[in-house]
């Protein structure tokens, strides 16, 4: 049996993977109005997708160099090794195992079961 959490898991970003990261970044700029960011020296920059006080979340837009995956988004989860257990154990797969990232914490990406692809990040106050 599958234990329930205390809170359901938010959606909290979005990662558009990009061939050519200023290309698209343009892209959504001239579209949206989107602004873009730099995150460190990584092949990834934040998106702004709108004021803090409106509805939404923000993503970003990934280098396929960085990692090379699908349109994808964040769910927040307070366990990323016990999320990932509960995802395969009613049939998903792991896509890419729990990792490390300084400054962001543990991330992980699974598969649903019709091949969708989500991110997970552990919210860890201590990284």
């Amino acid at each position: 049996m599958i234990a329930k959490t205390s809170l359901p898991m938010k959606v909290i970003h979005f990662e558009i993977p990009a061939k050519n990261p200023e290309r698209l970044k343009h892209f959504y700029s001239k579209i949206f109005d989107w602004r873009f960011c730099q995150w460190k020296e990584a092949g990834f920059w934040y998106a702004l997708t709108g004021s803090p006080s409106e509805f939404g979340i923000d993503g970003g837009i990934i280098d396929v160099k960085e990692l090379d995956i699908p349109v994808n988004s964040m769910i927040a989860v307070e366990n990323i090794d016990t999320t990932l257990h509960k995802i395969v154990e009613v049939g998903g797969k792991v896509a890419v195992p729990k990792f490390y990232e300084q400054g962001v914490g543990y991330l992980a990406y699974f598969n649903d079961l019709d091949g969708n692809i989500f991110g997970l990040r552990e919210v860890n106050p201590n990284v």
